[in-house]
């Protein structure tokens, strides 16, 4: 008796919180892949959602639908206006901000997001360096879905080779920092083609500054989120000329090495400055040279790892430079002071005034693995 009881109580709280679920029909739903906002006048925003299409005869694998509102929320029901199948946002795999919009402030719409329970916080975010529309509305000859084309460019190039990571996770967890700030992906579309142009810095959730794609490698270099990949570099010619087998009149050699291993070390000199030395390692496998070189002498090797790794100590520098200028720590240094200095009562606002007056010493070690098939 007891135990039938319990099996009836049982029975009556599956019954009761099955009955709370709402039934969705795939085919009666309205499925965006990619969603683009803009900046309108009088604070409205333009929000472009590019929908898959579940009809397998159709002949369009998408749809666009544009609407205008004041919040993000505001521009679906006026979206849902426009269609026939109820829009929902479970299959978002990448948010895109024109550069009007993300220069003036993105941190609201991404707040947004991040407590919507449909999206997942691993949706990748990017900038437009035009208005998100014009990407998104523009008919492609080779994509059929370009919400799924950046989708998978994002991902490959954040895995591999020049992008830190872009999620919402990412961006909330460094603009929330004291002593970091958030970076991602810019993107602009020439013709039919839509390519990575470079990255979008941030200072308090605006837009500030544009990095190249050089520096996004440098930027995963300094993360220490570096994986294989490739990097192309001129070095001056004159150091090497004894090396090279038929000198002319070169004024630089043009390498391409692979990395093989990498790593980065931030130190605190001086907390009053402050001061940092930045110390990196790199160890790469030369893929290619512009000229012939004499890789039989351990000297030239010694010359020639002398150059690449002088290289990549002035682009550090520049690239340090830049993001000091405009008061943009994508590498993290004012996390460094703060957990070096105690009681340092951190705050951004504190910090990006002492992070663009601070010292940065850059140190660079490279070395050759082995010359591939150069030899």
């Amino acid at each position: 008796m007891r135990r039938s009881l319990c099996l009836s109580f049982l029975l009556c709280i599956v019954v009761l919180f099955s009955g709370c679920v709402k039934p969705f029909i795939l085919e009666n739903l309205a499925l965006s892949i990619i969603i683009g906002y803009d900046s309108l006048e009088n604070e409205r925003i333009l929000t472009t959602s590019v929908l898959q299409k579940i009809d397998p005869s159709a002949r369009e694998k998408t749809q666009v639908v544009a609407s205008t509102a004041f919040t993000s929320r505001g521009s679906r029901i006026s979206s849902n206006r426009e269609l026939s199948k109820y829009l929902v946002g479970g299959q978002v795999r990448v948010v895109m901000y024109g550069k009007k919009l993300a220069s003036k402030g993105i941190i609201d719409l991404v707040d947004t997001l991040s407590r919507d329970p449909t999206l997942g916080d691993m949706i990748y975010l990017c900038v437009s360096d035009e208005e998100a529309s014009h990407i998104l509305t523009h008919r492609y000859r080779e994509i059929s879905n370009i919400g799924m084309y950046l989708y998978e460019n994002l991902k490959q190039n954040s895995e591999r080779e020049e992008l830190p990571s872009p999620t919402i996770q990412d961006f909330l967890r460094d603009y929330y920092s004291e002593g970091k700030d958030p970076v991602v992906p810019l993107l602009k579309r020439r013709g039919n083609e839509v390519y990575i142009k470079g990255l979008a810095l941030f200072h308090d959730g605006h837009m500030v500054h544009e990095a190249s794609p050089r520096q996004g490698y440098l930027l995963k270099l300094l993360l220490n989120t570096r994986k294989p990949g490739y990097f192309e570099l001129a070095t001056d010619a004159e150091p090497l000329t004894k090396y090279l087998k038929h000198s002319g009149k070169e004024n630089e050699v043009k390498i391409v090495f692979g990395t093989v291993k990498s790593s980065s070390k931030i130190k605190l000199l001086d907390s009053k400055t402050p001061e940092f030395t930045v110390s990196v390692s790199m160890f790469g496998d030369l893929q290619e040279i512009s000229t012939p070189y004499s890789f039989d002498k351990p000297e030239a090797i010694t010359a020639l790892e002398n150059e690449i790794g002088k290289k990549l100590k002035e682009e550090i520098e520049t690239f340090m430079a830049s993001l000091q200028k405009h008061e943009a720590d994508a590498v993290g240094f004012g996390e460094i002071y703060r957990s070096k200095v105690r009681n340092s009562k951190l705050t951004k606002d504190k910090w990006h005034p002492m992070f663009k007056e601070a010292k940065i010493n850059v140190r660079v070690n490279f070395k050759l693995r082995h010359t591939g098939a150069i030899e």
